[in-house]
């Protein structure tokens, strides 16, 4: 529905309904024509109201400027605020200052014309127009527009990485961000250990779960979350000083608990022990999207990843599922301060029954899922979906479709077999939705997986380093006005993985069967040179577990 600034002119109330859906790069974010912006008078206190598809009140996240620069804060709110701290604003990139509401809010505003940006999460059309404010103005609602629903399945959305947010600021900012699950992670540098009950919250409610969970870490072994705890894994507190004892420790505690447990931002930060964990199966999933561009290297324990330029995050885990390892993607922010918005990495899985905490983690573990930083992706191989197994005959062929949905811009559709784009289909701009279906023998066996993504030559042009902190000169992407992320990043999303045996044999790859050969035996070179252990017993425990793990891949090579 278009409507001209004239139609905003109102006497006391402004009914606003004005979402700006996808667009080409260069016209995104555009609103009506405006007057000129000359302050009319002094601020007056003005009552908003953010309305969701059904008219009922709904939180967001908003931002009102005056010429694009001058920030209004909402009554409550700061207009300048710290970036280190978590709760209630957002700061995204080119110092865009968003303030998180409830749905009605009262605020100080100019008579003048104002732009308006509001953002509900994935699924809601982003709101951005000039709304312009007389005298008279003392109320004004703004009506959003869910321009995605999901046809088909329960589908519930969770940030598996969050630190330093209380349980009523998190609920708050899921609301805002459309987000269902979100755990908040006590850790050996967070000071909220005393804040773990072993259940869910309980300011959660029937659409939005928090649990404050676990992740336990050591900067060279690397990091895990720990989730559906009962009770928290020792040590706590303080920050470990040694490669001892090994994460998968931690896992086989976390497991006898019934909890689940995700290798944290694995595409950036694999660590020693991340390959061993995984073909020891103490691992559910893989933290795929955190912190980094997935087709990024790896930027911590590089240096025991064999041919680290060839391998960024996402081949990694591709390799992993070559030898055959189930082992599902899944996302998390790792949101520390005001410049990560909860959810902006996240997780979808699709539940069988109530939503509540241990089925969206059953979902989790079976991988019946997806990743997403905006786009909403779904892959089918036959009438199977991800997570599921298809046995077939060697002479058979199977239907594969994969279907997208983006309201930022996206240039690429993919289907993938063991690591390879089998099929892809161009998006072009200002197209929103995509579909790819293909024939395809595969001869042997083989899990099968759809991908979106936008190519981001154009930012690495304009000078954006995918490898650095937003904070710290990364440049600001489209992605970036919206959402806040550590790093800069462009839409992407990925299915969990389909697994078709072909002949009921099972997926093997010798090359990266070995290649993770070389990544333990890399390890086990810097365990033995470098690392740290409270006892030669100690140290030989670690050095006989990665010896362990390099069997384990000497099976799957043959």
């Amino acid at each position: 529905m278009n409507i001209s600034i004239n139609q905003f002119f109102a006497n006391k109330l402004l009914f606003v309904f004005l979402p700006i859906f996808f667009c080409s790069t260069n016209t995104w974010g555009k609103y009506p024509a405006t007057l000129n912006l000359v302050n009319d008078g002094e601020p007056q206190k003005i009552i908003i109201q953010i309305l969701d598809e059904h008219s009922k009140p709904t939180a967001a996240k908003i931002r009102i400027t005056e010429h694009d620069s001058i920030y209004y804060a909402p009554e409550g709110h700061l207009v300048n605020f710290k970036m280190d701290s978590a709760g209630g604003d957002a700061l995204l990139d080119n110092n865009r200052k968003f303030a998180y509401v409830e749905g009605t809010f009262e605020i100080n505003l100019p008579a003048t014309n104002l732009k308006f940006e509001v953002v509900k999460g994935y699924a809601y059309l982003f709101f951005d127009s000039t709304i312009h404010i007389t005298a008279e103005t003392d109320t004004i609602k703004i009506q959003l527009q869910k321009w995605f629903e999901f046809s088909r399945g329960k589908w519930y959305s969770g940030d598996v990485h969050v630190h330093h947010i209380d349980p009523a600021t998190a609920l708050l900012e899921m609301k805002a961000e459309d987000l269902n699950v979100c755990n908040i992670l006590t850790s050996d540098f967070t000071n909220d250990y005393d804040r773990f009950r072993g259940m869910p919250e309980p300011v959660s409610d029937s659409a939005h779960l928090i649990y404050i969970n676990q992740e336990y870490r050591e900067d060279r072994l690397g990091h895990i979350d720990l989730l559906n705890l009962k009770k928290l894994i020792e040590p706590v507190k303080p920050i470990r000083k040694y490669q001892y004892p090994l994460n998968i420790e931690a896992c086989d505690e976390t497991h006898a608990q019934g909890g689940h447990v995700s290798w944290a931002h694995f595409a950036a930060w694999p660590g020693l022990e991340g390959p061993l964990a995984i073909v020891l199966k103490k691992v559910d999933a893989v933290e795929l999207l955190c912190t980094i561009d997935p087709f990024s290297d790896p930027i911590f324990t590089a240096d025991i990843v064999p041919d680290v330029l060839m391998n960024p995050g996402l081949k990694l885990w591709y390799r992993l599922l070559n030898c055959g390892l189930k082992i599902p993607a899944s996302a998390g922010t790792d949101k520390m301060g005001k410049r990560v918005t909860v959810g902006a990495n996240r997780v979808y899985a699709q539940i069988k029954g109530d939503f509540n905490y241990q089925n969206w983690i059953d979902a989790l573990n079976k991988g019946n899922s997806f990743i997403t930083n905006s786009p909403f992706i779904f892959c089918q191989v036959n009438n199977k979906t991800p997570g599921d197994e298809l046995n077939i005959s060697g002479e058979k062929t199977v239907t594969i479709k994969a279907e997208m949905w983006s309201q930022l811009p996206v240039d690429r559709l993919e289907i993938i077999a063991n690591g390879v784009v089998i099929a892809e289909k161009n998006i072009g701009s200002g197209q929103h939705y995509a579909k790819l279906e293909i024939e395809y023998k595969p001869g042997k066996s083989v899990w099968i997986a759809a991908r979106v993504h936008q190519l981001n030559v154009e930012d690495g042009i304009r000078g954006v380093s995918f490898l650095k902190r937003r904070e710290a000169g990364g440049g600001p992407t489209l992605f970036n006005k919206y959402f806040g992320t550590m790093r800069p990043e462009t839409p992407f999303a990925h299915t969990s993985p389909i697994y078709v045996l072909v002949g009921k044999q099972p997926i093997r790859s010798k090359e990266d069967s070995e290649y993770y050969i070389a990544y333990l035996q890399n390890s086990i070179s810097w365990l033995k040179q470098s690392g740290r252990f409270p006892s030669e017993k100690a140290k030989q425990e670690v050095l006989m577990a990665f010896k362990k793990g390099i069997n384990e891949f000497k099976k799957l090579a043959k």
